[in-house]
């Protein structure tokens, strides 16, 4: 399965890991063929006290380590880490989005690079595909039909209260709930590159 014509090619590089102060990070936007077209999955983030993005609708990934060779392969740990997909045996990167970062003040200081890649085979959907094998980060993943997100587009709004006062995030809309604030900048950029 190709990416539906992502239209970038992968440029792999660790930019500064000081990059003004902000850690390192990187996310797996993973497709596989579905029944109906491509998919992507979503990961749900466990309820964490001490995690900003407790219980939000999510891609898998995370923070860089000293010993991950790039932020590719960031992307990949944290995937096998996370949902237990093994993105270097039989999976393939096709593209690397634009960095993204928290625009709350109240965030942690992090850049967050965005990969994408096709999952290998065995996850296609059909035939009893792979189980997936979720760490105690993540309470639950989905597969979510990519033209669903396309043709739904933003129109749905986060509202939270935050410091007193409530504020809205443009997102999209799933069966799973809604997918706003990083992930939705990363799925708009990615959304609009393919078919």
């Amino acid at each position: 399965m190709g990416a539906g014509g992502v239209a970038l090619t992968l440029a792999d590089d660790f930019e500064s890991r000081a990059d003004g102060g902000l850690r390192l990070a990187a996310v797996a936007l993973v497709l596989r063929e579905g029944l109906e077209g491509p998919e992507m999955l979503v990961i749900k983030r466990s309820e964490a006290e001490h995690d900003h993005w407790s219980g939000h609708l999510a891609l898998p990934g995370g923070r860089a380590e000293p010993e991950d060779e790039s932020l590719l392969a960031t992307a990949a740990r944290e995937t096998f880490e996370e949902v237990g997909i093994d993105l270097g045996a039989g999976g393939e990167a096709v593209a690397r989005l634009g960095t993204v970062r928290p625009q709350s003040p109240l965030a942690p200081r992090v850049s967050v690079t965005p990969f994408v890649f096709v999952a290998p085979g065995e996850y296609r959907a059909g035939a009893g595909p792979k189980e997936l094998l979720l760490s105690e980060e993540v309470a639950a993943a989905f597969w979510v039909p990519v033209g669903e997100l396309k043709r739904g587009g933003r129109s749905a709004v986060f509202r939270m209260v935050f410091a007193g006062v409530e504020r809205e995030w443009p997102a999209y809309p799933s069966q799973h709930g809604l997918i706003w604030g990083i992930t939705e900048r990363i799925l708009t950029e990615f959304l609009s590159l393919v078919d």
